[in-house]
């Protein structure tokens, strides 16, 4: 599957969201979960998203994955003791776009890991995320979305003069 992987400037967002921790087997449940939650939190205190939903993933093991789950806010949502504020750095990613059963995901994310790799293109540190462009992904049904991967981009002319300063 080609995920036409670019390189894309991304604004840093405010995210009203919810950071819980899963088995991976159960993820795309726990995120349309927390998608809902999280909308349910926004609309009782009048504040519509500024953006389709994103996933961010902190830490991906063999069995549990944490994550966050929410949408970008303009202004700051006062916390309910399950949806808190939180930043979402800008800078340059890595992006692949996905179409598919979200259960799949993990396919445009490993396309995005092999690309960076291929071409010398390092992670930033910051988590990798996802964004749901078609709303709330559903077991077995077809979604389309982003896998987002912050990088550390230079081109080769930027190496180049970084490396004869060192030498």
């Amino acid at each position: 599957m080609d995920f036409g992987i670019e390189i894309r400037d991304c604004k840093p967002q405010k995210i009203a969201a919810i950071r819980a921790k899963t088995t991976i087997n159960k993820v795309t449940p726990k995120v349309a979960q927390l998608l809902r939650e999280t909308a349910e939190r926004l609309e009782s205190v009048g504040v519509r998203p500024a953006g389709p939903g994103v996933g961010v993933y902190y830490e991906v093991g063999a069995f549990l994955v944490d994550l966050e789950v929410g949408y970008p806010v303009e202004a700051d949502v006062e916390g309910d003791g399950r949806v808190a504020m939180n930043d979402i750095p800008g800078g340059k990613c890595a992006v692949a776009r996905y179409r598919g059963p979200h259960e799949e995901i993990a396919q445009a994310h490993r396309a995005v890991h092999s690309w960076m790799h291929a071409n010398d293109v390092q992670a930033s540190g910051q988590p990798a995320r996802e964004v749901y462009l078609t709303g709330v992904p559903g077991d077995g049904e077809a979604c389309e979305a982003e896998s987002v991967w912050p990088i550390i981009h230079e081109t080769r002319a930027e190496r180049r003069r970084q490396q004869r300063g060192k030498a």
